[in-house]
């Protein structure tokens, strides 16, 4: 039996498609969302290091890290490893057809491989306990629960929580000997950050020139191009994959590059209070702290987005994401002025600007007398004879300030 994937998965089939593709054309979302609104973040840290569940909308992302001692390679023995395992089988439709499931499972470990490893997010000398012996090998396990879009997003907040609420043992080497200290013995250590990434994911139809960030799995799919930016908490850009048949321009691209630098700060700083509300509640020790059981089956506490950054930083530093785009549209509105109005507007003074010295940062102008400017020359032929009369022209000496040189022989 032929077996088409393109009618398993959600917003394969052309009616859906068209559906999507008409209502972004009139600014309108499938959930009611703005184009430029994301969908709240929740995370829930287990009673083990390095156990985090994130849910961004429908879509719910499982990350564990664990840790063992290995050998380094031999290009770097004195860094240790990182390795990333994603698990998608908990999608039931990806389970139908096998090149589903693949070309989701390589795209998404593709990823996180590049966010994480590639950009070098961990100190890996720090993760070194002899050189050329032993290092710290860091696992982090990607399961997937749930998928109703932006995968890519959950997927590197979850990897990111993880890796952040994670402790490792300490050891201690001596005498060629290898001591693992127990949580009793010294308290575990915290791995140690080069920078924070975290990915923002943009849909761009051909029907409309908004992009939308935080699709869901409709839009994802009906989408004509998709863009993934990840930043770090410094602004500063770690990978860019864009694919797909819509045309961007320079303009869409660093639309939502501005935007996606201020996304990836505020779920930075989302992160770290979260971690700090958890690690008060795991100090008490009264509190209840979940476990694996409840993490999956939703009756733990969760941390959200939304409520967390508004009660303390106010909710116009996040609504300045959703207009930023907007403005950069919107061109600025012209005013005209009666003649009996001119008289009334005051003109503010303009202050002398100061003139910027670029004598340090660009190069010396030259001048006609220092380099002369060739004469055109039509063929081969007039490049000869212009070369000959070059030749056969005397070299002139230079001259002196004061006299010649035979005025200032001396005569006998």
């Amino acid at each position: 039996m032929f077996m088409n994937s393109n009618l398993f998965e959600p917003g394969k089939s052309k009616a859906e498609k068209t559906f999507i593709q008409q209502a972004v054309k009139q600014n309108n979302r499938f959930d009611g969302r703005r184009s430029t609104e994301c969908r709240d973040v929740e995370l829930t840290f287990g009673s083990d290091w390095g156990t985090v569940a994130v849910s961004l909308g429908e879509t719910k992302v499982l990350a564990q890290v664990s840790c063992d001692i290995g050998v380094p390679t031999i290009a770097r023995p004195n860094e240790g490893k990182l390795i990333l395992n994603v698990n998608i089988n908990g999608v039931a439709f990806l389970d139908e057809v096998q090149s589903t499931y693949d070309q989701r499972f390589l795209t998404l470990n593709s990823l996180l491989e590049r966010t994480f490893r590639t950009s070098r997010c961990l100190d890996m000398e720090s993760m070194c306990i002899a050189s050329e012996l032993h290092v710290w090998c860091v696992r982090v396990d990607i399961n997937v629960l749930n998928h109703d879009g932006n995968l890519y997003d959950a997927s590197t907040i979850a990897t990111l929580a993880a890796l952040m609420h994670y402790r490792r043992p300490d050891v201690k080497f001596a005498d060629d000997e290898l001591h693992i200290y127990t949580e009793k013995e010294r308290e575990y250590q915290p791995l140690l950050f080069l920078h924070y990434p975290v990915s923002v994911t943009y849909c761009i139809y051909k029907t409309s020139s908004q992009p939308i960030v935080d699709p869901t799995l409709l839009e994802e799919n009906a989408a004509d191009s998709v863009i993934v930016l990840s930043f770090n908490s410094y602004q500063e850009l770690c990978t860019l994959n864009a694919g797909g048949s819509a045309p961007t321009n320079v303009r869409t691209i660093m639309q939502c590059a501005r935007s996606a630098a201020k996304r990836s700060k505020a779920l930075v700083d989302f992160i770290r209070k979260a971690l700090g509300l958890h690690e008060a509640q795991r100090s008490r020790g009264s509190q209840y702290v979940p476990g694996l059981l409840s993490l999956v089956s939703e009756t733990a506490q969760k941390v959200s987005f939304h409520k967390l950054m508004k009660d303390e930083l106010g909710q116009e530093r996040y609504t300045m994401e959703a207009s930023q785009m907007e403005v950069d549209e919107q061109p600025p509105k012209e005013v005209e002025l009666v003649a009996e109005d001119v008289d009334k507007v005051e003109i503010p003074k303009q202050e002398k600007e100061t003139p910027m010295d670029d004598s340090t940062w660009l190069p010396e102008e030259s001048t006609e007398a220092t380099i002369p400017t060739p004469k055109p020359v039509k063929n081969k032929r007039n490049r000869n004879k212009a070369n000959k009369k070059q030749q056969n022209q005397p070299t002139k000496k230079p001259q002196n300030d004061s006299d010649s040189e035979e005025e200032t022989k001396p005569v006998l």
